[in-house]
């Protein structure tokens, strides 16, 4: 037994016994607040019941009453909030301490928990937050030399121990003194556990990479790129908890946004930030954006699982040509310069401009708004000068307006068959009327429609200016077609949005403080380009793995390209080591899509290669082995399919004989127990058994490596495979490593 195991043990029921008073207090104090609410609803009736509108004093009393009542609500909810926080500390105050003197002062010793506490006094503080900067010293050093950035500036000296406890229910069970971030024994236990119902906090075994990215506080943009488990995922969660305790006095939840792959993954991740005692932040998809931007602009969305499910079945098809080589064009640099030069000629050749004029009157010529547009506000975009002129004719008409309205009543007023009430009438409607004319031409040339302008691109500009790029008529029609359908492709979703945003006709965002963009390697180069437009006055922090670019067609798939987008203002951050699967099961991963990453040293099984004559008796033996899962208490197993039409075909075939459940892209969230999934839905996911399913001979045979590993490295503890024993992958699977 340690020598300190008394010490500690003592000083942990010294900090419940804090905890359980503090606690007791606030449910206490819950109870005061719900009646000082309904007292407060009482007396604002019985006082302001029959408030009349025209009594100020009645109204300001009853003002008085609606502030204290918001302002209860908010101490209840605040105090629930506490409450929560406490009942997780009561039962696991801390996970470490440090002891560390500082230059030219006495030693210290710090616990470092998931929440902070202070005593009653609340002078001496008993547990440090995880995200205080003094806890740093734990992730990031061993005990020597140390320093770590405080407030008041960088604070030097000697970092004297690092211990590490288990305390499970109140109870220390585990105590040890170590020489690295995070003991392996800790590590190893918590990565051997089962999945639960969403993802899981790290702030126990933060590794020193990770808490960098997670502290992160240079660059305007940082990237963080790291292989399959190496814990992007945890951290932009992280960093946003993070990020809500640093700036806690100007920075409110809804200042973040997260940007998740689909809304299945967003379900998975949303429990963490509540389990870090703060508010969750929005957490947004490309396919949300989309809509929220262009709203009814087009009558049908592609989402990113059509798009997907669409490639890869005419891949298998053979029938893919067409709309991979369009797909590649547009996620071109080519592409994106080729609408920037679009937006400059179309800046300088506006000219769709008219006479704004009523009777003789004209409000704006024709000369006026051109050489307005041209000149007098040159250097905005184009939406902005439009707004201003409409804004100026807007201006003039309704000036116009009262001399008008008064000549139309003189004229009809030498009328006998009108009364006064009549004429005022009557003037009033034929003035709507000659004015409503001026107002809708007004309106239609200062407005742009991005549906015409993003067609006239392909069905003009491209057609007649860009023939030696190579870019075959059929292809041209091919999109144009599409529009005059109403659907925006996919693939057409970040130039357009792009495109809007040259032309003005999207605002930068100014309340979002700090954008996180998760499994960012599948966005295009026109995606990120608008995003750090319409997030200009935002910090961006963006993660993703170049090896599991699953949308290699439509993606700038190195992230390192996006260097020559921001050049200084961009900081690249790179992750190492992965730490979510078994070695045997990265060993098996790397035949796919060899690497030098280096896995945790945790071990498991190795994956099996299981091949059937024909998809039916694929199916069967498929069954057979998933009830053996019964015995195995895995909670969460993934069977992952490539299309969602396979996922169909397998859960008709086993539904009736095994209880499964379909996932698909309408699918919110993912439940425990064994799911069937297709391969583009499962990005950022973990599972504790994944199988993954070949069904065809062509399954991920046509450039489809990165996909492969996706699926495969989903697996925490358990992959195995089971295929049809013509498919041309399973050669690369059988190669053994050198």
């Amino acid at each position: 037994m340690h020598k300190e195991w008394d010490f500690e043990a003592a000083r942990v029921k010294e900090v419940r016994d804090i905890i359980a008073k503090e606690l007791i207090d606030r449910i206490r104090k819950t109870d005061e607040l719900k009646a000082d609410s309904r007292i407060l609803n009482r007396e604002m009736w019985e006082e302001s019941g029959g408030i009349n509108p025209s009594d100020d004093l009645e109204i300001t009393t009853y003002m008085q009453y609606i502030n204290l009542l918001k302002q209860n609500v908010s101490d209840i909810s605040d105090n629930k909030r506490r409450i929560l926080m406490l009942e997780k500390q009561y039962n696991s105050p801390y996970f470490c301490r440090i002891d560390f003197k500082e230059d030219g002062y006495e030693s210290e010793s710090f616990y470092i928990g998931i929440y902070g506490l202070r005593r009653p006094n609340k002078v001496d503080t008993l547990i440090y937050d995880w995200r205080a900067p003094v806890s740093s010293l734990f992730y990031d050093y061993e005990p020597g030399r140390a320093s770590y950035e405080a407030p008041l500036g960088r604070i030097e000296g000697e970092l004297l121990l690092k211990r590490q406890f288990r305390i499970e229910k109140g109870e220390l069970k585990l105590m040890f003194d170590c020489n690295i971030a995070i003991e392996d024994d800790i590590l190893q236990d918590i990565l051997a556990q089962n999945t639960g119902s969403g993802m899981k906090t790290i702030v126990s075994t933060i590794q020193k990479e990770q808490n960098r990215a997670i502290r992160y506080d240079g660059k305007k943009v940082f990237v963080v790129s790291g292989p399959a488990g190496s814990g992007k995922t945890s951290i932009a969660t992280h960093r946003a908890a993070y990020l809500l305790y640093r700036h806690r006095n100007n920075l409110k939840a809804e200042n973040i946004a997260l940007f998740a792959p689909n809304e299945a993954f967003a379900d998975y991740i949303s429990n963490v930030l509540p389990e870090l005692g703060e508010e969750n932040i929005q957490y947004k998809t490309m396919n949300k954006l989309v809509r929220e931007i262009l709203e009814e602009s087009f009558t049908k969305y592609e989402s990113y699982d059509e798009y997907m499910e669409d490639l890869l079945l005419s891949i298998n098809s053979g029938k893919s040509g067409k709309r991979t080589e369009i797909i590649r064009f547009k996620a071109s640099k080519d592409f994106v310069k080729i609408i920037e030069l679009y937006i400059t000629e179309l800046e300088k050749n506006y000219h769709v401009f008219e006479d704004i004029s009523v009777n003789d009157h004209i409000f704006a010529s024709k000369d006026e708004i051109d050489r307005l547009y041209h000149e007098g506000l040159a250097g905005m975009p184009i939406a902005r000068r439009l707004s201003h002129i409409n804004f100026m004719i807007r201006y003039r008409i309704n000036e116009y307006e009262p001399h008008r309205l008064k000549e139309l009543e003189a004229e009809l007023s030498e009328r006998i068959d009108l009364n006064e009430r009549e004429i005022k009438a009557l003037a009033r409607l034929k003035l709507t009327k000659e004015l409503e004319v001026c107002r809708k031409t007004a309106d239609e040339i200062c407005s742009l429609n991005i549906v015409s302008l993003y067609r006239k691109l392909f069905s003009d500009y491209i057609s007649s200016n860009i023939p030696a790029k190579g870019l075959p008529e059929d292809l041209v029609k091919y999109t144009v077609n599409a529009l005059d359908d109403g659907l925006l492709l996919y693939e057409d979703q970040a130039p357009v949005l792009y495109m809007m945003s040259l032309l003005g006709m999207i605002e930068a965002d100014k309340d979002t403080k700090h954008v996180i963009i998760d499994e960012a390697q599948d966005y295009s180069e026109a995606m990120f380009k608008f995003l750090f437009r319409l997030y200009s006055h935002s910090n961006i922090a963006i993660l993703g793995d170049p090896k599991q670019n699953i949308n290699s067609y439509g993606s700038i798939a190195d992230l390192k390209e996006l260097k020559n987008i921001l050049h200084d203002e961009l900081e690249y951050l790179e992750l190492s080591k992965s730490y979510r699967s078994t070695q045997e099961i990265m060993g098996f991963a790397q035949r796919i899509l060899p690497s030098n990453i280096e896995s945790f040293g945790r071990h498991g099984k190795e994956p099996l290669i299981y091949s059937s004559d024909t998809f039916v008796e694929l199916c069967k033996a498929l069954t057979d082995y998933l009830m053996s899962f019964k015995v195995d208490n895995y909670n969460r197993i993934a069977v992952i399919c490539r299309t969602q039409y396979d996922c169909n075909l397998l859960y008709n075939k086993i539904s009736s004989k095994i209880n499964t459940v379909l996932i698909d892209s309408n699918s919110s969230w993912i439940p425990p127990g064994i799911i069937i999934i297709p391969s583009y839905l499962t990005k950022g996911l973990e599972f504790d058994a994944v199988v993954a399913v070949i069904g065809s001979a062509d399954d991920y045979s046509s450039d489809e490596d990165t996909l492969l590993y996706t699926v495969c490295t989903r697996a925490l503890h358990c992959l195995d495979i089971f295929s049809v024993k013509d498919a041309k992958i399973l050669e690369k699977l059988t190669l053994k490593r050198n």
